[in-house]
């Protein structure tokens, strides 16, 4: 059966790798996506009923935007299960009624961002109730809920779910956003946490989830994510000019130049 979330591996690593796409069924993968959302707005990642959460949704929310059409998706049902999702302190858990969690506000905000309808189901109290939320995540390092440990893949979910909510002028809807676009991450101790994920680099490369941790592959990717939008925050570069980690957009989670790609 085919999974959601490794066809939108599989669309991403292609399209990094130089690949045209010219042997993808991009009509059978789109006609795929409404067997797999539920009457609740998530999606399931197999046709033959499988487990249907947050990630889900926003896999078929990049897929759709990927390849150029949303007729694979009811937007409407999927802003509703995001604002079902919300728990009482501003955040987005993984399905209804669950504590909110990074990795699913993250997917959340960015699906929103994907299908423009951030400013649609995201209003001005609720965007600052959530910026309150993620900014205080920190704790030198980024938990990924309150009361949890530092973890490295929380400094890019939650980082990452920052850079996607502008503070300046939440009336701004960019189709899309890179790291040379600012937002309310400007409000994270940016020192303080890249020295927390650097403690996590390990001797035989890699980054692990925690200091002391073997490095893994997971970590080691959303490490160099975050670190990516860290150099925004470098005040010793202020041109920008020396970057050691590539440009990411953070909406859809791979470099600027391959998602420049998808630009309708």
């Amino acid at each position: 059966h085919g999974h959601i979330a490794m066809t939108y591996t599989a669309l991403c690593t292609l399209r990094t790798l130089g690949d045209d796409w010219s042997r993808i069924d991009k009509k059978g993968i789109i006609q795929a996506l409404p067997h797999l959302q539920l009457d609740n707005g998530s999606f399931q990642c197999i046709s033959v009923g499988s487990e249907h959460d947050m990630r889900f949704l926003y896999c078929a929310c990049c897929i759709s935007y990927m390849l150029q059409d949303w007729s694979g998706v009811d937007m409407d049902c999927a802003c509703q299960y995001i604002r079902d999702c919300k728990s009482f302190d501003g955040a987005l858990a993984l399905i209804p009624g669950q504590e909110g969690h990074g990795g699913s506000t993250f997917t959340g905000i960015a699906s929103l961002i994907l299908m423009n309808r951030l400013e649609q189901v995201l209003d001005p109290a609720w965007r600052q109730e959530l910026i309150y939320w993620c900014v205080t995540r920190q704790v030198g390092g980024m938990q990924g809920r309150p009361n949890k440990d530092e973890d490295t893949c929380y400094s890019y979910w939650i980082g990452g779910t920052l850079r996607l909510l502008q503070v300046d002028d939440p009336t701004v809807q960019p189709k899309e956003y890179s790291s040379n676009t600012v937002g309310a991450d400007a409000l994270l101790n940016h020192g303080a946490l890249c020295d927390y994920v650097f403690q996590c680099q390990t001797q035989m490369g890699g980054f692990g989830k925690i200091v002391g941790a073997y490095p893994d592959v997971l970590h080691s990717f959303y490490s160099l994510a975050y670190l990516s939008l860290s150099q925004d925050h470098d005040p010793d570069d202020d041109e920008k000019t020396k970057r050691v980690v590539g440009s990411l957009n953070c909406t859809l989670g791979i470099g600027s130049n391959t998602a420049a790609l998808f630009e309708p």
